[in-house]
């Protein structure tokens, strides 16, 4: 009889199913925890995210290979697993499995906020140079870094419109335009670029034609020409210690009622045909004051003041 000792073949390593291991906030304490997942647990879609482009999703697929599949990063936070990068990955993994869930590899974060996530994001992107203006300027707002953009989407969302970044319907009341916004608000400052979109709002009750960049510059040109000038008026009229009437200083009341007697898409149709100057606001703020002085009397029309 032999004493040795027997030898058994060790045993295959159990595979980890996702049952296994119940999910908690204490589970994924420490930042970066690699782990895999199926789909069917993730939440993507959030607002600071890139709208899913079917285009991508197919150009993954042709060109799709195992070996250079990054995690996916993510977030754990308040119970749930947000995709904070990948989730064009998950749409064709998803596609190329007949539409039913895949598991994943992730990168878990936990201790983020909404707006940390979204700030994780933009960097991300930023960092693969796949981010348009919109969807930067969109994930920025929403993670709140950016001190300009936040002030910005604050003045646009006290005045009753949306700034409609990633996912715009022109519908009324949206605003698209970025650039010539971020100018418009730079040039006036935060009360004028106020008092621009009251004024816009009053006279064409959010019409999405009113709310293009050919408009906000030729909005700003005009308020920053006359606003300006009535300043200066009331500031003389104040030292001179009189009350006489100022009938050549912009008035809101009647700027509402002569212009919203005029189609928006009218002031860049004939904008675009002045040909005089290369000043793009210029050649807006023309036609509405144009439209501002039509059929008033000429002691009571607006000067022209613009700086050709």
């Amino acid at each position: 009889m032999s004493y040795r000792k027997k030898h058994y073949p060790a045993k295959p390593e159990k595979k980890e199913k996702e049952s296994d291991f119940p999910l908690s906030d204490v589970e994924y304490g420490k930042p970066g925890t690699e782990r895999t997942l199926f789909t069917g647990r993730l939440t993507s879609g959030l607002p600071y995210q890139r709208p899913v482009d079917e285009k991508e999703v197919n150009r993954l697929i042709r060109e799709w290979d195992n070996r250079l599949l990054d995690p996916l990063v993510v977030s754990f936070r308040d119970g749930k697993f947000n995709v904070v990068d990948g989730q064009h990955r998950v749409a064709a993994m998803r596609k190329m499995n007949g539409g039913k869930e895949v598991m994943v590899p992730c990168t878990i974060y936990s201790g983020l906020t909404y707006e940390q996530e979204a700030d994780l994001c933009y960097k991300l992107d930023r960092a693969k140079k796949r981010l348009t203006l919109a969807q930067a300027t969109n994930a920025l707002a929403e993670s709140g870094t950016d001190a300009d953009i936040r002030t910005v989407k604050s003045l646009i969302e006290a005045n009753g419109f949306v700034w409609a970044l990633n996912r715009r319907t022109r519908g009324a009341n949206e605003i698209g335009s970025i650039r010539a916004l971020m100018k418009s608000w730079r040039a006036l400052g935060n009360e004028e670029f106020s008092r621009m979109l009251v004024l816009l709002r009053c006279t064409w009750g959010g019409h999405p034609d009113s709310l293009t960049s050919f408009v906000f510059s030729g909005m700003t040109v005009f308020l920053k020409t006359y606003s300006a000038e009535m300043e200066e008026k009331l500031s003389n009229m104040e030292s001179a210690n009189t009350t006489v009437a100022i009938d050549s200083s912009m008035d809101d009341r009647l700027f509402i009622r002569q212009l919203s007697k005029v189609e928006p898409d009218e002031i860049v149709r004939r904008g675009k045909l002045d040909f005089s100057t290369t000043n793009n606001g210029l050649r807006y703020a023309r036609v509405i004051l144009e439209k501002y002085n039509n059929q008033r009397k000429n002691a009571k029309k607006l000067p022209y003041r613009f700086a050709d």
